[in-house]
């Protein structure tokens, strides 16, 4: 019997360190905002903002006047708003704009080059207000991560609309 308990308190410990290891290397790689990346920092000048030309075909040319603005470096080669994926059909629906690009040229990277970034192997993540300033900044986060990201930013939208698009994701990404 002593050797029963002796197991059990054996593996709950096990157990336990398991937990807690996991969760020591989910939360490096999880993606949560930081106030500067390198050459990124909030406050500084997105990317895109409403009236940029972009150089896709019309009406795809320009960008549009939105509640928010969300630029993906180094996840999709190059996409816009729903195109990007179920996290960018989030984002739209709360009415901001997203486009996404790989290296394929001249991409606005934020002096992230010059700064000696291999892009092709980051994936960052801006979201910038209706104003086109930065509030946040992603290292590590994909297109994918967009409804958990604009938890923490839904000031840019009305509680409503917030909901209303929560509540039309599916429950796998709640």
């Amino acid at each position: 019997m002593a050797r029963f308990k002796i197991n059990v308190f054996i593996g709950v410990g096990i157990g336990l360190a398991i937990i807690l290891v996991a969760g020591v290397v989910f939360m490096q790689k999880y993606p949560f905002g930081v106030k500067k990346y390198k050459t990124i920092f909030v406050g500084m000048d997105a990317a895109e903002k409403a009236g940029d030309s972009i150089g896709w075909a019309p009406p795809d040319d320009t960008v549009m006047e939105s509640k928010f603005y969300v630029y993906s470096l180094g996840d999709e080669t190059m996409c816009i708003n729903s195109s990007c994926g179920a996290g960018a059909y989030f984002a739209e629906c709360l009415g901001g704009w997203i486009s996404g690009y790989k290296d394929i040229g001249d991409v606005a990277d934020y002096g992230l080059r010059e700064a000696g970034v291999d892009i092709n192997k980051q994936k960052i993540i801006t979201i910038a207000d209706k104003d086109a300033k930065i509030v946040g900044i992603y290292p590590g986060a994909g297109i994918r991560n967009l409804p958990y990201i604009m938890n923490n930013h839904r000031n840019l939208v009305s509680k409503e609309t917030f909901d209303i698009c929560w509540n039309m994701m599916p429950r796998l990404w709640k």
